[in-house]
């Protein structure tokens, strides 16, 4: 018969235990395993949609299973899931234990999670203090409850404060200092319950620039740095959107060091700024030439002494030479 736990919190969990007769074969004096302990289960779920991951081994007598979930703990080698979306991914620790031996072994699986449900600003400009201000909860709509908050608190409408038919939108007719904060959504409807992909609601500016020559020296090293002038937090990251430099090439934080190999190659170097949670970004772009290197020039003949005279032998002296080397080889 099957046990049943909840555990409440960002997941829900329903544990069933698996209990299976020994094979006739099998003896209590002779455990083996656990060997080849696997999760089965999708790599991607769907925010507010209860999924299914069973753990499995080879083990003599049968195993007992404990699963780790978001530093929550349940037994049984069965664990169905549901969770809310408040986070992109979901990691599963599945650990197999012999019950005779102790011996156990462990596997992992990350779960990407999709959801659909988001609150972005309405339009591209950033927020500032004493403008209008309007968020969207992607997600909501007709037959759907929507629950706004602001830092895991519901939001309270007044007069500065309003919120649109559905609760689809939140207002602010004019944007103050504590506005500031994390804003998320939560929907529901008769089957799911999704809290929403939060934003962060910041005060502050975000620009970048890429430092570095345009023309390089095929054979030397040289640096690049993206230069981040952020009044909110933020972080860097470098691409390259027509592949990675040839030749010797590493980056570490907002510093690149490339030494070119290939003259005449145009190499493009992309560097961003940004703060996912207050969904801003700025981002700068370098294209670099590659030259080849300089020729060395042909050394200069040496120096006449001064006062000298060079001297050059005469037409007759030339010909009275090339007489004898003939009359020589025909002898």
């Amino acid at each position: 018969m099957a046990n049943h736990m909840c555990l409440y919190g960002i997941l829900l969990f329903t544990m069933t235990e698996s209990v299976l007769s020994l094979p006739l074969r099998a003896s209590l004096s002779d455990p083996r395993g656990p060997h080849f302990t696997s999760i089965k289960g999708p790599s991607k779920i769907k925010a507010g949609v209860t999924t299914e991951f069973v753990c499995s081994a080879m083990c003599t007598p049968e195993c007992s299973y404990t699963w780790q979930v978001s530093g929550q703990e349940a037994q049984g080698d069965t664990l169905t899931v549901t969770v809310s979306g408040q986070h992109q991914s979901l990691e599963l620790v599945c650990t197999a234990v012999n019950p005779t031996n102790n011996d156990s072994q462990s596997t992992d699986k990350t779960v990407q999670v999709d959801n659909q449900v988001m609150v972005n600003p309405t339009t591209g400009a950033d927020p500032q203090e004493g403008h209008a201000f309007m968020l969207a909860c992607k997600g909501s709509g007709p037959g759907i409850t929507t629950v706004w908050y602001k830092d895991n608190e519901p939001i309270a409408a007044d007069q500065r404060i309003w919120l649109t038919e559905n609760h689809a939108m939140l207002n602010f007719s004019s944007l103050l200092p504590p506005d500031g904060g994390y804003y998320e959504c939560v929907v529901t409807n008769s089957t799911i319950r999704v809290t929403s992909r939060g934003y962060q609601l910041s005060f502050g500016t975000i620009a970048v620039s890429l430092l570095g020559p345009d023309t390089v020296e095929a054979g030397v090293e040289h640096t690049f740095t993206c230069q981040a002038d952020c009044t909110l937090a933020c972080s860097i990251t470098w691409s390259f959107p027509h592949g990675f430099p040839q030749g010797s090439f590493s980056f570490r934080g907002d510093t690149v060091r490339w030494t070119p190999a290939t003259p005449g190659l145009v190499q493009v170097f992309q560097c961003s700024a940004q703060n996912s949670l207050a969904q801003r970004t700025a981002q700068a772009t370098k294209r670099v030439t590659v030259s080849a290197p300089p020729t060395t020039p042909a050394p200069p003949l040496p120096p006449t002494p001064s006062g000298s005279v060079v001297e050059r032998p005469s037409l007759a002296l030339v010909s009275m030479v090339c007489l004898q080397l003939l009359f020589a080889l025909s002898a």
